[in-house]
């Protein structure tokens, strides 16, 4: 599949690899060295089957090379156990799975074109780490689904390849308890454990990254290695509805996730890519193969300069003088196994869900709805994921022209992976999430800690809208404290803009409430107060125009100079506030309006701008 579109791309990303690839070091030997950490990351071993991928199709041996040095690294750092650190000064092994499944990918892949040789020099590195995977994951347990659903495939793999059918039998086991039992009626795929992080109020949650990044490639895999029908199908149906999850652009609408500590924009920094689960299901749904190759041509787009690696958003070299090499070890060999293992599509130039004018969908076990006109896409999550967008803000708003122009970042960053997550960036830790804010007595209360906020949509004369009802909360210690403020929020997508209307029960009185839309900037966020509106220069040189009004509510101008940053995804945006003074019991309301400034576009009052 040389002529693939995504086969240019795993060049890239291998060829920078092996840039990166220590020969030096003694104790690294064969280790893909990361700029950024300063380290050699243990899925560095994820790499292997993408090299031996890419020697097979080109015949040139600086991968045959690469991967053998890297082989030798993995034997090298392998622990007594069977098992590899997902990082050499941590404690997790976890992440042996991919390792391993890495392993018997270029085991399959070697033995059949004719390399056999080659591929039982690493038959020893699987049925070590085989043994592990069986011992620790093979009867399941407490931790995230994507590892169970990833035993699943890798333990068939060495059923296979071992002649060890306990290994088929766990692995039956592990598909039906986690994949098949874990998928709700509309298709989402649960299985985020609580008590790893402070994730939510239930006992499991859902990714929409890790979902279509590796659980769902895993049970496709699963299912054709397999020749299980009905898994096959469970497979495709929530692959379906997880693809609505991808925009227009190719981008990943993770922004509620349990783990969107972690995304990027084009998918979750440590995960793989989706390209695995379209690719290997796209002869049953034509949308899968475009679906994969709008991601890809996102995630190509996301290659920084210096080092040509996978960033995780749009402002990242101006955040970080490193890129780290994580992403770009996973992507390849996501790409890899998409190239190795996908199905030729019926036609490769169906639309996905999101291309089409759909107007407002509602996700009911999610809490979350997505609204579509012409122009304009958004997520309003009333998700309940701890420090995730919820209380029904807009978590992703989105611009057929220039992209993002409003992003959710989670409300405190904690970098729960020191090694996958950076320390975060000096400045201000303004967050880049729309929000409501009411101070109180001192305490700050938010939308953002409203886990029961719920929320209702429909369409007036072509025009999505969602309202959504809540209450201002406090929380410390995983309690919750009302300061007696409920709110009301109606969004209305029209083909040109996007209305927001706030409105407020105040039954106490509270000291001042202040509405906050961060707006997604060029690269050196500004923003200029011209009359009645704001204007802030996007990435792609149009100008997001911002006008808010309501009475008592006044513009903070200090705020059209500060800056508002995610880590994930890496963006930058202006955090335009309007705020008011003490608050007596009473009504109060409060309209946002959002668009680009452009001539022959219809602006909030009905006219045309010329």
């Amino acid at each position: 599949m040389t002529d693939n579109y995504l086969f240019p791309l795993l060049q890239h990303c291998c060829d920078t690899l092996i840039d990166h690839q220590e020969l030096a070091d003694p104790a690294w030997q064969g280790g893909i060295r990361c700029p950024a950490c300063r380290t050699v990351h243990g899925r560095c071993g994820d790499a292997i089957f993408p090299l031996y991928y890419l020697y097979i199709t080109t015949g040139n041996v600086k991968y045959l090379t690469s991967a053998r040095l890297l082989a030798g690294y993995m034997r090298s750092v392998q622990q007594p156990d069977g098992a590899w650190l997902n990082e050499l000064a941590g404690e997790w092994k976890g992440t042996t799975v991919f390792q391993l499944l890495s392993l018997c990918h270029a085991y399959d892949l070697l033995g059949k074109y004719g390399e056999q040789t080659e591929a039982d020099t690493l038959k020893d590195l699987i049925v070590s780490s085989a043994k592990w995977v069986s011992h620790i994951f093979g009867n399941g347990g407490k931790t995230n689904v994507n590892y169970y659903l990833t035993s699943a495939v890798v333990l068939h793999w060495a059923s296979i390849i071992l002649s060890i059918p306990h290994y088929a039998e766990q692995a039956r086991k592990l598909i039906d308890r986690y994949g098949l039992a874990n998928l709700t009626g509309d298709g989402f795929l649960l299985g985020e454990k609580t008590n790893q992080r402070p994730f939510s109020r239930v006992t499991s949650t859902v990714d929409i990254g890790y979902n279509m990044d590796m659980s769902l490639g895993a049970m496709a895999e699963y299912a054709i290695l397999t020749g299980d029908n009905h898994v096959k199908e469970m497979t495709v149906h929530a692959l379906r509805k997880h693809m609505e999850m991808i925009y227009p652009d190719g981008s990943m609408d993770n922004s509620f996730g349990s783990r969107n500590y972690k995304w990027t924009l084009f998918g979750s920094k440590t995960a793989h890519g989706c390209q695995m689960a379209f690719m290997m299901l796209c002869d049953e749904d034509p949308a899968f193969y475009k679906a994969a190759e709008l991601n890809a041509s996102y995630v190509s787009e996301s290659i920084g300069s210096g080092g040509g690696m996978i960033v995780y958003g749009p402002h990242y070299k101006k955040l970080f003088s490193q890129s780290c090499i994580h992403s770009t070890i996973n992507r390849a060999d996501a790409f890899a196994v998409a190239l190795a293992y996908g199905k030729d599509p019926t036609q490769k130039d169906a639309a996905i869900p999101s291309q089409h004018i759909f107007g407002v969908r509602e996700y009911a076990s999610l809490g979350v709805h997505h609204m579509r006109t012409d122009q304009w896409m958004g997520t309003v999550s009333c998700y309940h994921v701890h420090h995730a967008p919820t209380g029904g803000s807009i978590s992703y708003l989105w611009n057929e022209q220039i992209g993002p122009v409003q992003i959710g970042s989670v409300t405190k960053y904690e970098r729960y992976e020191p090694y996958n997550m950076p320390a975060f960036p000096a400045g201000s830790e303004e967050l880049t999430t729309p929000r409501i804010e009411a101070v109180s007595r001192g305490m700050t209360y938010s939308n953002l800690y409203e886990y029961e906020a719920y929320a209702a949509s429909s369409v007036n004369e072509g025009r999505p809208e969602v309202e959504v009802h809540g209450q201002l909360k406090y929380e410390a210690d995983r309690i919750q404290y009302d300061c007696g403020i409920s709110y009301k929020i109606r969004y209305i997508f029209y083909d040109a803009y996007v209305e927001k209307i706030y409105d407020f029960d105040v039954r106490l009185p509270c000291e001042q409430i202040r509405i906050v839309e961060p707006i997604v900037s060029g690269a050196d966020p500004a923003a200029l107060e011209m009359g009645e509106e704001i204007n802030i220069s996007s990435d792609k040189g149009s100008i997001i125009q911002v006008s808010g009004r309501g009475a008592g509510f006044h513009l903070d101008r200090e705020s059209l100079t500060e800056q508002a940053v995610s880590v994930f995804p890496s963006i930058l945006a202006v955090p335009l506030k309007w705020r008011t003074g003490l608050l007596t019991p009473g009504q109060y309301s409060f309209r946002v309006s959002i668009r680009l400034d452009e001539p022959g576009v219809h602006t909030m009052k009905g006219e045309v701008k010329e």
